[in-house]
């Protein structure tokens, strides 16, 4: 009898962890890679429905990535450290989409890895 407890209670922790991981995975929004190929640091902000969110500033050839909760459209600003700001077309996050975008000096380019289709935004003054 104590033997078929302890069986019971090893099957019912795997499916509960089973469970849990899989709802977990499946819960993840889209997710974003920033790079920032160019040669200065910037700062980035992510626009969603007039709200701004800081995301801080990347580094000069270093890579920012985060996970979108739900699905939305996003206008990321860029500031340069020589003063200059540009901003992306929206880029609308859908689930099981990975976003990746590429700051250059003179642009941002955006592709998803779901379509691997390619869109610059070419912003110079």
């Amino acid at each position: 009898m104590r033997f078929s407890r302890l069986i019971f209670a090893t099957l019912l922790v795997i499916v509960v962890s089973t469970t849990f991981i899989f709802v977990k995975e499946t819960d993840l929004g889209p997710q974003c890679h920033i790079s920032n190929d160019s040669s200065q640091d910037v700062n980035i902000t992510a626009i969603r429905r007039n709200k701004n969110r800081d995301l801080g500033t990347i580094k000069a050839g270093s890579l920012m990535s985060f996970t979108v909760k739900g699905e939305d459209s996003l206008v990321f600003a860029v500031g340069y450290a020589d003063g200059r700001e540009i901003k992306s077309k929206p880029i609308y996050f859908v689930s099981g989409t990975t976003v990746n975008i590429s700051i250059s000096e003179e642009r941002i380019d955006v592709s998803r890895d779901t379509d691997r289709s390619e869109t610059a935004v070419d912003r110079r003054k």
